[in-house]
């Protein structure tokens, strides 16, 4: 009964333009053409075709209730292959809003959750509600979308997640989140018994049950705090710690201070769960300098840390209106790279822009005394907007490394918008 009931979202938002007030469409056709060698002798030339379309109809039973659609079709139309044409439902749903009383918005439907410490689609119901002057409360829950390349909507014991939230922004002049999710998703059954142990290996479905906590306080315009604690309880432990600080020196002047304490992100139903598992911590620095009038200066400087080791990172840019040019430097675990870009997005007309960008890197893998490398990527196109309808975007890409010694790809996109308002 419930997957039938979610597929009432997507037919109502193909059919709903016929009977809605008001209607917001984009159309997206794109081409991506490049060539992947399948050894040394054979290479192949691809050609992949992507339609996509983010349909919303709005204004209906007294602007309360609206449709929601965003989805995509390929293919390679060079390389023929078998079941290639994949089509991705992203979100279909329904939705209902109220400016009054205790419920305040209800999705019903494939939708992205954004909760907290919860994230991730699902096929399902989400809710929000008023208690009072103070709270916020809202919860969801459905079915996990499965991995295969088509639309299709998953039994509950196949995958399904749910959880809560309450948040409130006048505590102490303070704006809190507390947030709960619990995700299950039935693992792969190995087909033959063990080795040594003579046995089929089973798993729980139990993925993850965590617990979250975030805090923004804002103390003046110029100084604001955020702060966020996750964490993992079947595996009883902090998976994601973080306090950021910004603060406005002055007009021209933001600079943002941080720490995080990350842990590996590993379900508890995974097998590599029963290996030792290693936090980092992160402390970095960020500047922005306004020069004057469509002119600033940004930098970074982090330092992660490891168990037994540790990274150093550095970045440094200018930009203007039409460009940037940026440096960044890494040192430490995972190797030595030293890299320049330079982007430029110029309009040569009111409706005409050549965009531009290339990228230098000098580096080594896995430590400083390796064999150094050189990579050089570059690309060149132009954007053409005729009106606030349509636009087509023509970019050619090229790379030259270790692997590639000339790598060429070409991309065009065409974007459609259309409107209709029954006001």
């Amino acid at each position: 009964m419930l997957k039938k009931l979610l597929w009432v979202p997507l037919a109502l938002a193909l059919t709903a333009p016929g009977f809605g007030q008001s209607l917001s469409a984009r159309l997206s056709t794109s081409f991506y053409s490049w060539e992947r060698s399948t050894s040394d002798s054979i290479s192949e030339n691809h050609l992949r075709v992507y339609q996509t379309a983010r349909i919303t109809v709005g204004q209906l039973a007294s602007n309360r209730l609206s449709f929601h659609f965003y989805g995509q079709a390929s293919q390679d139309i060079a390389q023929k292959a078998d079941d290639d044409l994949i089509p991705r439902l992203y979100n279909t749903y329904a939705q209902w809003r109220e400016r009054k009383g205790v419920l305040r918005r209800v999705r019903l439907g494939r939708q992205r959750i954004y909760s907290g410490v919860a994230y991730g689609t699902i096929d399902g119901l989400d809710i929000q509600l008023q208690a009072g002057k103070y709270l916020k409360v809202g919860g969801f829950v459905g079915t996990l979308v499965p991995f295969v390349n088509k639309v299709k909507i998953a039994d509950w014991d196949a995958g399904h997640s749910f959880g809560m939230r309450v948040s409130t922004d006048k505590l102490f002049g303070s704006k809190i989140l507390l947030s709960f999710v619990q995700r299950n998703r039935r693992p792969v059954a190995y087909s033959q018994p063990g080795r040594y142990t003579n046995r089929v290996v089973s798993f729980e479905s139990l993925e993850q049950r965590l617990a979250g906590l975030d805090i923004f306080r804002s103390f003046s315009s110029k100084f604001s705090t955020y702060g966020r604690l996750d964490f993992d309880i079947e595996q009883q432990r902090v998976r994601r710690g973080q306090v950021e600080l910004r603060l406005s020196v002055s007009k021209k002047i933001d600079l943002t201070g941080e720490f995080v304490h990350r842990a590996p992100l590993l379900e508890a139903n995974s097998l590599f769960s029963v290996f030792t598992q290693n936090t980092s911590q992160h402390v970095g620095l960020r500047a922005s300098y306004n020069i004057k009038q469509s002119w600033f200066v940004n930098g970074n400087l982090g330092l992660q840390k490891y168990e037994g080791d540790k990274t150093i990172r550095f970045g440094a840019g200018i930009r203007y209106k039409h460009g940037f040019l940026g440096y960044n430097y890494r040192s430490g675990y995972g190797g030595l790279n030293n890299g320049l870009h330079v982007a430029f997005n110029y309009p040569l007309t009111q409706k005409l822009s050549l965009l531009a960008s290339s990228g230098f890197s000098r580096y080594s893998l896995f430590d400083e005394k390796s064999d150094k490398n050189t990579s050089l990527t570059g690309s060149v196109g132009f954007n053409y907007r005729q009106g606030k309808h349509l636009s087509i975007d023509f970019m050619g890409h090229g790379v030259r490394n270790r692997f590639l010694r000339n790598d060429f790809r070409l991309f065009i996109k065409a974007n459609y918008w259309f409107f209709k308002s029954g006001r």
